[in-house]
């Protein structure tokens, strides 16, 4: 999916562990640490509700515009409007002045921007323990992230599941047309993100909430 398709209609898509700190690198004083964090405070808590307002919004968004896609063209022709490489983007959203960054993120990539960072790999080893998305899926994880001499970053993660529609381009290379095939191929030289079957977990989509809104320049 382009950042377009999200076109700020974004102006407008085990259990946790309470608490307990996982480190993105053996802790030292300079290196920057992950904890997952039940929210328990009000502060907290806003901070989840609005990174779950944002990724549901987006989410929303990314199933409207795949449906519209492949209403109106080929698989092939709605391949740059559905693909979700779109989803990385840093920087004050229009519409969601608390969200500094948006990312999908996957085990199973499609490119590189969608390449998953330390933090990032510790949410989806937290997911990837149940690969099918059911409902002890459907809450969001809180994370945050401490470096020293710096504010906490805070990231709000949700798993994305896998839908029929999904299959087009994400099911079996075998069932895909020439034409869809060689567009992907051309897009996605080392895609690996292929072989999902319908309800499996296909990644998250990953939102950094700042304390205060951004101002939109």
């Amino acid at each position: 999916m382009k950042p377009a398709s999200f076109r700020i209609v974004l102006g407008i898509s085990g259990a946790l562990l309470a608490g307990a700190a996982l480190p993105l690198s053996a802790w030292s004083q300079e290196a920057p640490r992950a904890v997952f964090v039940t929210p328990a405070t009000p502060a907290e808590k806003e901070i989840q509700g609005v990174g779950d307002f944002a990724i549901d919004r987006l989410m929303l968004t990314m199933v409207n515009e795949v449906k519209v896609a492949l209403d109106s063209g080929t698989p092939q022709e709605a391949v740059d409007m559905c693909h979700l490489t779109g989803l990385a983007t840093s920087g004050p959203i229009p519409g969601l002045p608390r969200i500094n960054a948006i990312k999908f993120t996957s085990q199973k990539i499609r490119t590189s921007a969608n390449t998953p960072d330390a933090a990032d790999k510790l949410a989806l080893d937290y997911f990837g323990q149940t690969p099918v998305v059911g409902a002890a899926q459907s809450h969001s994880l809180v994370q945050r992230i401490d470096t020293p001499n710096s504010e906490p970053e805070w990231r709000v993660y949700k798993p994305v599941a896998v839908t029929s529609k999904c299959l087009i381009c994400h099911g079996n290379p075998a069932d895909q047309s020439p034409a869809l095939r060689g567009k992907l191929k051309a897009l996605f030289p080392e895609d690996q993100a292929t072989g999902y079957k319908v309800g499996e977990w296909r990644g998250v989509i990953r939102v950094t909430v700042g304390e205060t809104p951004s101002t939109i320049p």
